[in-house]
This record gives structure tokens, sequence and C-alpha cells, in this order.
């Protein structure tokens, strides 16, 4: 007699990924194979899973006293600190666009794929997720946040913040 077992099943990353356990948590693919949001990337080995990923691009929302960021030296990397829901202050429009500038021009570059991160992976890069969407695709805010809510179920950008994304895209 066969018994059956359930195990839990995890989706493949990409097809040569490692597993997802050791990938910072959250992770998931925005656009396969050349966008990916999630966790800041607090041990060491989430930078070779990351890169094993095909990732070799970095853009953390981070402030320094998140956590001690440490990419891989021949990694692309840009860290622009944000502020997310724990901020006394609130993201402004200046902020906003040097991010947005920032992040369009990293993701462009040829060499690997790209990960975005925010400490937990829930606000601000899914944010800016949203916004590279816009910019790389001409796609509307709220078709952009769809598409990322469905790739990243964690994701939850602050609300004032998609306001001043949708005007400062205009």
């Amino acid at each position: 007699m066969l018994k059956w077992t359930s195990a839990p099943v995890h989706p493949p990353t990409t097809p040569m990924s490692p597993r997802p356990s050791i990938l910072p948590q959250p992770f998931s693919w925005i656009r396969s194979g050349r966008l990916a949001i999630g966790a800041f990337p607090s041990q060491p080995h989430h930078w070779s899973a990351l890169e094993t990923c095909g990732i070799q691009r970095v853009f953390s929302c981070c402030h320094s006293s998140e956590g001690a960021w440490e990419p891989p030296p021949h990694w692309q990397s840009r860290q622009l600190p944000l502020p997310d829901h724990r901020s006394t202050e609130a993201l402004n429009e200046t902020q906003l666009r040097q991010a947005i500038h920032q992040l369009t021009e990293l993701y462009a570059q040829p060499q690997g794929s790209l990960y975005l991160h925010c400490w937990a992976g829930q606000e601000r890069s899914p944010l800016l997720a949203v916004a590279l969407l816009c910019r790389s695709e001409s796609m509307h805010v709220l078709e952009a946040l769809a598409l990322v809510r469905r790739c990243h179920p964690q994701a939850q950008p602050i609300m004032a913040q998609l306001a001043l994304l949708e005007e400062v895209l205009g």
C-alpha cells in the first residue's frame, strides 16, 4: 500500500536557485531573472544565495542603523535610506525622486539581476518596485501595485507614500 505524505511545497525562485530558506525572507521575483524584492540580507549566506539566483546588483532603502550592509565588492550597489512606518519624518518628494533616479539607473545596467530590499520587504522596496515598473514599463501606479502584490503578497507600501509616488510620476 502506498502512503502519501504531505510536505510543504515551495515554488522555485529560478531554475537554478537555492532553497528559498537560505534566501532573505520574504523574497520574490517581480520580473523573473531581472528584478527581485525582499528583506534585508542580514546573514552572509544570503549574499551567496542571491548571487546563485543571478543577482549581482542591489539597491537598499535601509539606513545604516538597521544593520550592517555588506554586499559583495564585485556587485553594483546603491544605498539610499528612506523612511518607513517607524520614522518620525515622512518621505518627501526629493527623496523619492532621488531613489527613483538611482534605482532606474541601476536597473538599466546589464550586469546580473537586481535585488531591491528594505528591512522587512514590505513597505519601501515594494513602493520602489512599483515606481520602477511605472518608469520602465509605462504602467499606471495601480496596475504596477497589483502586479507587485501578486508576485510579493507581503507588499504593504504606505498609502501616503503611494499618493506621493503618483504625484511624482504625474
